[in-house]
């Protein structure tokens, strides 16, 4: 039996039709595949085992004082500048004390003249030779010029202007050779080694506060803008039982050491996160909880309000109605529609199905 050869063309055209009939297979097999979507979750927790509050608040001083002298005079040199550190019973400013000094050394005079004076009377009231009433007189130009003295001393002690406790100058407020008043500030002296937080709590809060429910070893967390990423306990100070003007809130003060290595100054913001469940009756029981807003969403279909629920079992998602409260700064109120433990969607949530396959996003370390 004798076979044809067949041609270079006829040969070609069998390859393209091979490779065109793979390349159809493999497309077919790609879009058939389903690639399961990353999804980011959030598992709703018990709010009677942790409420977190996020307060905004300010930075102040543990303790701050305007210096000033306590006499009027000339100001003759100030020691420090703005922003320098100092020690208690530090020289902060002096006063030109020429005149003080002349005064001094007339009233040391008096005195001694009084002194003298008395000891002569002394004498001579022993040997009865004045009366009393003249001993008398001696004795108390005595202890007028003594007093005089006294307060002369005083006065020079007061030209100079020393630092009350360990802290830091805020700020100056006059100037060498400038005359002051008795009392007009010189200075403002801030405690540098202790902070103070002071942030505004609403009264829906306040009210709900136990004392003898609050947990007394717990500590807030504060975060500073300038130190992200890092956590800082405090510890409570004080409250104020008058509401603050033009707000339905009222002061709380926390308190801590400064942080070491950090620059962390009077009238910066901070964040005071508390757990509420730490410091409100147990009793009491919100009856919501709280999620992230990005996890709510629309149906368009119905015009329900949802979020998308993550089934560990099956790896899919699927819409849950809820009923919303009010939106606050830590999320949107659920009254109605989810449990404890169950974890939601809280991103892309416009591309989700129902019986969507997904997987959970895990970030890598460092991400």
């Amino acid at each position: 039996m004798h076979l044809t050869p067949l041609s270079r063309s006829t040969i070609a055209s069998i390859v393209l039709i091979s490779f065109t009939l793979l390349t159809g297979c493999d497309q077919e097999q790609v879009e058939h595949k389903e690639v399961i979507r990353p999804v980011k979750l959030f598992e709703v927790k018990d709010p009677r085992q942790q409420q977190l509050r996020y307060f905004p608040g300010k930075v102040t001083a543990t303790e701050e004082a305007e210096i000033s002298f306590r006499i009027p005079g000339q100001i003759d040199k100030i020691e420090v500048k703005q922003g320098d550190d100092v020690s208690t019973g530090q020289v902060l400013a002096y006063l030109d004390d020429r005149d003080i000094r002349n005064e001094l050394q007339d009233r040391q005079a008096s005195y001694e003249l009084a002194r003298a004076e008395f000891e002569r009377a002394s004498s001579l009231l022993t040997k009865k030779v004045i009366a009393q009433s003249s001993y008398d007189t001696a004795s108390a130009r005595l202890k007028s010029a003594e007093a005089a003295l006294k307060l002369s001393r005083d006065k020079l002690a007061y030209t100079t202007l020393k630092a009350p406790f360990s802290g830091r100058v805020a700020q100056t407020l006059a100037e060498p050779h400038q005359q002051v008043q008795a009392q007009q500030p010189v200075l403002i002296l801030q405690s540098s080694d202790r902070l103070d937080i002071s942030i505004q709590v609403p009264e829906s809060i306040v009210s709900h506060v136990n004392a003898k429910a609050v947990n007394n070893g717990y500590q807030p967390i504060a975060t500073f803008p300038g130190a992200p990423g890092k956590e800082f306990p405090v510890s409570y100070k004080e409250h104020a039982t008058r509401v603050t003007p033009g707000t339905q809130s009222y002061e709380v003060i926390f308190t801590r050491m400064a942080p070491a290595n950090m620059n962390i100054l009077p009238g910066m913001t901070a964040t005071v996160i508390i757990d509420l469940a730490r410091v409100m009756d147990t009793q009491w029981q919100p009856g919501y909880f709280l999620v992230p807003v990005s996890a709510v969403a629309k149906d368009d279909v119905d015009n329900k309000t949802v979020v998308w629920r993550f089934d560990q079992n099956t790896g899919q998602v699927t819409p849950v109605e809820v009923t919303t409260g009010r939106i606050t700064e830590a999320g949107v109120q659920i009254l109605a529609g989810l449990n404890t433990g169950d974890q939601i969607v809280t991103a892309g949530l416009s591309q989700l199905y129902k019986g969507m396959p997904v997987k959970p996003l895990h970030r890598e370390r460092g991400l």
